[in-house]
């Protein structure tokens, strides 16, 4: 009993700590013409403040996007801004260890659900 309850312990530190640290979202400079996933968010830094935009599309002389907040649909509320008065663009996408987090904790969650499950029902069996 005490050798599984030390291998599910083990188990489930593994778990939270891989869960912990691949949380992660990449991020880079866009100073180039780069095509962007509509669904990814845009910071774009100007005098006038800071921006967050989806469905980015940057070209040589400008930046239009749609403000993060509304809906992708809604292409009246386009906006656009020259590329002179663009300080600096940081795109943020998921990457696989993001995905992998999400896989991870989810077993985290079910390990640590069954070890509680079996000690509450069935205390006394060895396989718990």
């Amino acid at each position: 009993m005490q050798a599984s309850l030390t291998v599910r312990c083990a188990l489930l530190a593994s778990v939270l700590l891989a869960a912990g640290c691949s949380n992660y979202w990449g991020r880079r400079h866009v100073d180039q013409p780069t095509p962007i996933n509509p669904n990814d968010p845009v910071w774009i830094w100007t005098r006038g403040g800071v921006h967050k935009w989806r469905a980015v599309v940057i070209t040589h002389d400008s930046v239009s996007g749609i403000p993060f907040e509304t809906s992708r649909k809604c292409t009246v509320c386009r906006r656009s801004i020259p590329r002179v008065q663009v300080d600096s663009m940081v795109h943020v996408y998921h990457t696989l260890a993001e995905s992998v987090t999400k896989v991870v904790g989810a077993a985290a969650v079910i390990i640590l659900a069954e070890g509680v499950w079996c000690y509450l029902l069935d205390r006394n069996n060895p396989q718990c």
